[in-house]
């Protein structure tokens, strides 16, 4: 072979070596920027994709682009498709990954992979049904237990936006089992672990918890998930279980970031066990040891719901409660639900000290309106029926009598108690014509007919066969009971009919001015009432 020849071939050679070793270098890089996004991502499942990653996935797309522009020929080409595929995918831009992924399913070796993707953008286009179809139909197709997990895990996530968290948890479980990568199963486990919490699902939690201390590192993600499960046992009212794992945890120097939290559980286990009186002083005691924390903001909202429940009650301890919470100096959820409330302790403030005030006669409203905030704004049920007994004892001929009758039979059916009975069957045998009977009678399923609601029926399906009958049943339907919504329509049906149909003013103003007094806060008392302006100064 000539010299010539020889150096050619050798300079052939480098320059193809050169090559393969430029498009293996621009691949290896867009495979460090994928992988990158890929643990940050995966370090923060259940959370919105970091900046970072989508900044990283956009490095993984410009490389994989590069190794498509430039070196269309090298064996890389379809791996730099389908990573770039998936950077567009996490991205959120969802016609560039099926662009790609329509393009690599005729590709030998990853059509599956391709289909896969694809059933996910089927998801992120809201088609979800079609999406878990295409997802079970694949996994009885592949063999690698790597490739099975992450199909598991999607059908979670799917389950998941669905709101089907039992398959979610079931579906995340199998993927996690499955995997190899450590920190995915840690994290996986932690999600299935939050969702089956939020759920009270205690069990799965507490199992699921476990299995994240098998597979973290991450010392913050042990503090997370052994607090959870002293919760845990406390919630199951495994209150000596809860105590001793505390007792181990707080002496435990690793723990000590999060000591306030079990100082914390362990107060709310002694008021589990009805030591109300220790948990007052150790609820206080917290709050002023750790200032400005979210233990703090608990801590005093934990005392202030003391002093909303009996025997305890005392609104201005509440509002001081409240108040040293929202005076924390850090943010918290709790500040939000304690803003919510502290208007509604503001009037119970006033009403108490009214009611300290007010005659016996005059007492009716304001024992009233205390019960209901009580009862339907805080959700303390046994301490607003005292308000509303005394009115049913003391009051039986004022106009919330019956009221209270319907509020004490919906308070007791809410927390379970029989004297519900007692209270319903009041209603139905002295008061079967109101609208708390008719509320009474759908609700429960009871065959009794309400009689203003049948009349006024009757009446509406009248109106263009035999107005004279029809206008005949409206007036019944009051005469029947004119505190009922079925008097309410009636009487704005005949007030409209003097007024604009018959000219008839001295009637229409009689039922405007009826609408105007006993319903003034509805919709038909409204138009009644600027109807009658205009009647009146005519």
């Amino acid at each position: 072979m000539s010299e010539f020849n020889s150096k050619f071939i050798k300079y052939l050679c480098l320059l193809l070596f050169l090559k393969g070793c430029a498009y293996f270098n621009t691949f290896y890089n867009a495979e460090e920027h994928y992988d990158l996004a890929e643990r940050i991502r995966i370090e923060n499942l259940g959370n919105q994709i970091p900046s970072r990653a989508i900044q990283e996935y956009g490095r993984a797309i410009d490389k994989s682009e590069k190794i498509l522009r430039e070196y269309s020929d090298s064996r890389y080409v379809q791996d730099a498709k389908l990573l770039k595929g998936k950077s567009h995918y996490f991205r959120r831009e969802y016609d560039s990954a099926v662009l790609i992924f329509n393009q690599l399913i005729q590709e030998e070796g990853f059509d599956q992979e391709a289909r896969y993707w694809l059933a996910l953008c089927k998801w992120r286009d809201l088609k979800p049904q079609p999406a878990i179809n295409d997802l079970k139909n694949l996994i009885e197709e592949v063999d690698s237990e790597e490739f099975m997990s992450r199909i598991y895990l999607s059908l979670g996530e799917i389950y998941l936006s669905i709101d089907n968290s039992e398959d979610a948890y079931n579906n995340f479980n199998k993927g996690a089992t499955l995997s190899k990568n450590r920190l995915l199963r840690e994290q996986v486990y932690f999600q299935i672990a939050e969702i089956s919490f939020e759920n009270s699902d205690f069990d799965n939690a507490l199992e699921s918890y476990q299995k994240v201390l098998s597979n973290t590192v991450s010392i913050t993600r042990i503090q997370d998930s052994n607090l959870k499960i002293v919760q845990i046992y406390r919630l199951r009212g495994e209150l000596e279980k809860s105590a001793n794992r505390i007792q181990e945890l707080i002496i435990d120097e690793d723990f000590s970031s999060i000591k306030s939290d079990l100082d914390l559980e362990l107060t709310k286990i002694e008021f589990d066990r009805g030591k109300v009186d220790f948990a007052i002083q150790n609820y206080d005691r917290i709050g002023k040891d750790y200032p400005n924390t979210q233990t703090a903001i608990e801590s005093y909202y934990l005392l202030s719901e003391i002093y909303l429940r009996a025997p305890n009650v005392d609104f201005e301890k509440v509002q001081f409660f409240m108040n040293e919470s929202m005076r924390q100096n850090t943010n918290s959820p709790i500040k939000q639900i304690i803003d919510k409330r502290r208007n509604e302790v503001e009037k119970l403030i006033n009403l108490d000290a009214e009611l300290t005030q007010l005659k016996d006669s005059e007492r009716v409203e304001s024992l009233f309106l205390a019960g209901q905030i009580l009862a339907f704004n805080l959700s303390k049920y046994e301490e607003s029926k005292m308000y509303f007994e005394e009115i049913v004892i003391k009051h039986q001929s004022s106009d919330y009598f019956t009221r209270s009758l319907f509020a004490l039979y919906a308070i007791n059916l809410k927390i379970g108690s029989e004297e519900y009975l007692t209270y319903r069957d009041k209603i139905m045998s002295d008061y079967p014509n109101s609208d708390f009977a008719m509320y009474i009678i759908n609700s429960e399923g009871i065959g009794i007919e309400h009689l203003p609601s049948k009349t006024l029926s009757q009446a509406e399906q009248l109106k263009n066969k035999d107005l004279n009958k029809s206008l005949m049943l409206y007036r019944e339907v009051m005469n029947i009971d004119k505190s009922s919504d079925s008097s309410k329509i009636a009487a704005y049906f005949l007030g409209m009919h003097f007024d604009y149909e018959v000219s008839l003013i001295d009637s229409a103003k009689y039922y405007y001015e009826f609408l105007s007094k006993n319903f003034p806060d509805s919709a038909q008392a409204v138009n009644a009432i600027k109807r009658l302006e205009v009647l009146n100064a005519q």
